[in-house]
């Protein structure tokens, strides 16, 4: 709408000024179109430099996600890839649904649309508590009212991503949050270790017990304990 009304308006100046030899006339069919013309050239500015006549609309959603690992094991589990360094920025691979069989790779940029991609972000925070969930906060732009909607829409502005900010709350005392590296050290030293909590309980039926007893009555201290015992195994002090 906006480009045809610049057409009508220029159209109305040059033929106010060349055509019209009335002087009131002259100036008048002139002279309003030009400053109509001029209101529509600084409109347009506005719209393009900064986006006059919409609005930015923030939603919000929330879901609860699952262990990237072995869905038996009493601990969660959580592998992240930062993007580039000290971005904090991460892509995150965990499960999004309790009956999926393969973990889900979470936040990878598209590469073929970097525009938006460089719109999101993702990262996580340790937080007291026992589920993990993801929070999902999305800013679109959308038109303020119908008029403006009318007068600059040429297609494709509407809901216009801003910006999307993902945050991962991991339970920090019952989920394990590691690299590729760090998984690949545990894979690698897990057997050992098992063969040693074997090797002890063994030794100390009253102890085997007490932690059978644990796994069934209070599944969540029991967690902690392995949480601690890998990250321990593993160097991990967060």
């Amino acid at each position: 709408m906006i480009i045809l009304l610049l057409v009508v308006f220029m159209i109305g100046t040059f033929f106010g000024f060349m055509f019209i030899k009335n002087t009131i006339a002259h100036w008048l069919v002139g002279g309003i179109s030009f400053l109509l013309l001029a209101g529509s050239v600084a409109m347009l500015t506005m719209h393009i430099k900064d986006n006059w006549g919409m609005k930015e609309v923030t939603t919000s959603s929330t879901h609860q996600i699952y262990t990237a690992g072995d869905k038996t094991a009493p601990y969660g589990m959580m592998i992240k890839a930062e993007i580039g360094k000290n971005t904090d920025n991460y892509v995150l691979v965990y499960r999004n649904s309790e009956k999926a069989e393969k973990a889900d790779t979470n936040f990878k940029p598209n590469q073929k649309n970097i525009v938006e991609a460089v719109k999101k972000s993702a990262t996580y925070k340790l937080v007291d508590d026992t589920k993990a969930t993801v929070t999902t906060k999305t800013t679109r732009r959308v038109w303020s009212s119908d008029f403006y909607k009318l007068l600059f829409s040429v297609g494709g502005e509407q809901n216009e991503l801003v910006k999307q900010q993902s945050v991962v709350s991991v339970p920090k005392d019952t989920w394990l949050v590691l690299t590729q590296d760090q998984v690949k050290k545990l894979s690698q030293e897990a057997p050992a270790m098992q063969k040693q909590m074997e090797a002890q309980l063994k030794a100390d039926p009253q102890k085997a017990a007490q932690l059978a007893a644990l796994q069934k009555s209070n599944p969540t201290e029991y967690a902690k304990m392995q949480v601690k015992q890998i990250k321990q195994l593993l160097g991990i002090t967060e």
